[in-house]
């Protein structure tokens, strides 16, 4: 099976490197330095200290990932669009399921990756591949657990025998929205997480925080689906992709969040963090949709309107 990752960062490589133990790779980028870097060196500057196998090989012109039997959208959310767009203008054929590994919501529209893609390339079949995942781990096989989730069980079913691998353990999901809706706010919570740690005010406010963080997953959860499927929350996807990104400094999110509780300030232009686009996008979501998500509130007041820290913390933990 030849498979198209479209999007050569960290998470994009790493897919790269586990899918080709059992699969021909193609990876496209449209950064040159990294694009050099793999081709010459079978390292990527994304992820060093990787070796990248012979069956993955990189391009920098879309068209070539076309003749594949799967391609797999690990670029930010906020470029899925473009690069659907870009899909269709090179004619991709409909009988290719398109696989979404990205999180987040379209700050123009307040969409999902799946409901983007449907919007642009309604022909084809859409797929959703999430949970606890850093992509240095996956690069070195180390295990981990994720959910598939696609609405026609056939394929998605298909497509996890050829997606298994020995250090993967993967979930079928027929729950597209509640699966992307985990995915996309625990990145704020990660922020919030690291202000805390940051700030050294202990485990037991840290647990409090992560608490609450699943009560506000809930409510956007229920207000995006209409029910409140609890296999969907306490799965990889909700509960354990959570607890990884709020609990571990090797998420950028948390990071972030770090600096900004043991610094007082923080340089929002200078960090590539999903959790700030991801804050504004809630924040609007929330309102359209009439629900109270008091952390991802308080974060959004922090980043775009000038809340101090101490304002912050007082309101996520009320």
């Amino acid at each position: 099976m030849v498979i198209s990752i479209l999007g050569a960062g960290a998470w994009g490589t790493a897919l790269a490197i586990s899918l080709s133990n059992k699969h021909n790779v193609v990876l496209w980028t449209h950064n040159k330095v990294t694009f050099d870097s793999i081709k010459n060196k079978q390292e990527s500057n994304k992820l060093p200290g990787c070796l990248i196998p012979n069956n993955v090989s990189v391009t920098l012109e879309i068209e070539e990932t076309l003749n594949s039997e799967l391609i797999i959208l690990a670029t930010p959310t906020q470029s899925i669009r473009a690069i659907c767009q870009q899909l269709l203008n090179n004619n991709i054929k409909p009988d290719i399921p398109v696989i979404a590994v990205c999180k987040g919501i379209e700050q123009s529209t307040l969409m999902l990756p799946s409901e983007i893609i449907k919007e642009k390339l309604h022909n084809n079949s859409i797929v959703i591949f999430s949970g606890p995942s850093f992509a240095i781990e996956v690069a070195n096989k180390l295990p981990y657990s994720m959910v598939l989730a696609c609405y026609n069980t056939e394929l998605g079913l298909k497509l996890m025998s050829k997606l298994q691998q020995k250090n993967l353990t993967l979930n079928f999901s027929n729950d597209i929205i509640g699966t992307q809706i985990c995915a996309a706010l625990k990145n704020v919570f990660a922020i919030a997480c690291g202000i805390i740690l940051g700030r050294n005010l202990g485990c037991n406010t840290h647990a409090i925080l992560i608490t609450k963080s699943m009560h506000e997953i809930r409510t956007l959860y229920k207000a995006k689906t209409g029910n409140d499927n609890i296999d969907t929350l306490l799965g990889p996807a909700c509960l354990g992709d959570l607890v990884m990104t709020c609990t571990s400094l090797h998420s950028r999110n948390m990071s972030f969040g770090f600096k900004i509780g043991s610094s007082g300030n923080f340089q929002k232009s200078a960090a590539v963090v999903e959790g700030i686009t991801t804050t504004k996008s809630l924040f609007n979501l929330a309102k359209k949709l009439q629900i109270n998500l008091p952390i991802c509130n308080a974060i959004y007041r922090l980043l775009y309107e000038n809340a101090t820290i101490d304002e912050t913390i007082l309101t996520m933990l009320k």
